[in-house]
């Protein structure tokens, strides 16, 4: 059925994207599978709950070694999408993602729109952005990266 845009606000729980400051997506979502003791056939996406994770290629990786806390330019990026459930249920999903991982010694962050409801402010708290630059530009600390990407909507699948 298509989707009549106009009708209705996009849903703030349709998804989240969480960077990963690690190389080889499929090792990570490997690794998020043994963590969270996940049996599937397909590695290349996981069921959380109502929430369906897949990781890849973050292609707005430069190759160069990112700033800690610039987490856009982290090599990988999991694409959460919720595919039903409430949105407690997504937020629980992406929060056990994100616990996961970091327990597991990975650097994660997460962009979505409720951001504020998952455990250390999204991960920001973890890895602080340095002080920004008296004379230069300012920017709201949990929502800057809105302004350079869409989360989740990254690309056109469709290609």
């Amino acid at each position: 059925m298509a989707h009549d845009r106009g009708s209705s606000p996009p849903d703030p729980y349709e998804g989240a994207s969480i960077y990963v400051d690690a190389e080889a997506a499929q090792r990570v979502m490997a690794r998020l599978r043994d963590a969270l003791g996940l049996v599937e056939d397909d590695g290349s996406e996981l069921s959380i709950g109502p929430v369906y994770v897949s990781g890849e290629h973050n292609d707005y990786a430069t190759g160069r070694h990112a700033h800690p806390s610039d987490f856009l330019q982290w090599p990988t990026v999991l694409e959460c999408e919720a595919q039903a459930g409430t949105p407690a249920e997504t937020v629980q999903a992406v929060t056990t993602v994100l616990e996961a991982l970091w327990h597991d010694g990975f650097k994660a962050v997460a962009a979505c729109d409720f951001e504020n409801e998952l455990p250390a402010r999204d991960g920001a708290d973890k890895y602080p952005r340095p002080a920004p630059d008296p004379g230069g530009p300012t920017a709201s600390s949990s929502s800057w990266w809105r302004n350079l990407i869409s989360p989740g909507k990254r690309k056109d699948r469709s290609l």
